[in-house]
């Protein structure tokens, strides 16, 4: 097993190079976080049909949405990246989510969106299906319709998510069912431990 790497191999970026550029307090995630109040409760509902679903079907998960302007040098990424580490859950329970969590940033003076999950749904999406999710949101939030662009995104991502979940579920049963028979062939080892590496932090 790799082990954590203090900055990333590829462009030297860590954890302490966000905290220089967000030198304040977050505040805490909500589902919908609304900075200028620009979101209608039709929206908000939009929002909530949307992320509910999901966390229904995967209750370790969370859905955040913030929606604001950001200064023209910041990066949505960076944004999104540092405000999910660093905003400080209230209680507990909220804490066991965080590594499980989904944070969609609109940036309202770059009209630019991003996508970020936590440390725990990192390894199983990758950016390919969170540009598509964002593709698919493109063309509402280029009309303001931010509720509504939320929402597909979210659905979009929560199908996403099953089909990873559906695949997870049938190599683990075939482990087990290749077990019971006193064989594992190698294909089934080998899907099964690239399973449990990616679910290991």
């Amino acid at each position: 097993m790799k082990q954590a790497a203090p900055d990333c191999p590829h462009c030297g970026y860590h954890g302490w190079t966000c905290v220089e550029k967000f030198p304040w307090i977050p505040p805490p995630l909500q589902r919908a976080m609304d900075v200028d109040g620009r979101l209608s409760a039709t929206e908000r509902a939009q929002i909530d049909q949307a992320a509910e679903p999901l966390e229904q079907a995967l209750p370790q998960v969370r859905v955040h949405v913030c929606l604001g302007h950001l200064h023209a040098d910041t990066d949505p990424r960076e944004f999104g990246f540092w405000l999910l580490n660093a905003s400080v859950p209230p209680d507990s329970e909220a804490a066991s989510h965080r590594s499980w969590s989904i944070l969609l940033v609109i940036d309202r003076s770059s009209r630019r969106a991003s996508l970020t999950v936590g440390y725990g749904l990192d390894p199983y999406v990758s950016d390919a299906v969170l540009t598509d999710c964002l593709k698919a949101a493109a063309g509402d939030f280029a009309k303001g319709r931010y509720g509504r662009g939320a929402a597909v995104c979210i659905r979009k991502l929560h199908k996403a998510l099953n089909q990873m979940r559906r695949a997870a579920t049938t190599t683990v049963f075939k482990f087990r069912r290749s077990l019971a028979n006193g064989t594992a062939p190698p294909e089934i080892m080998r899907d099964y431990r690239q399973l449990t590496q990616r679910s290991t932090p």
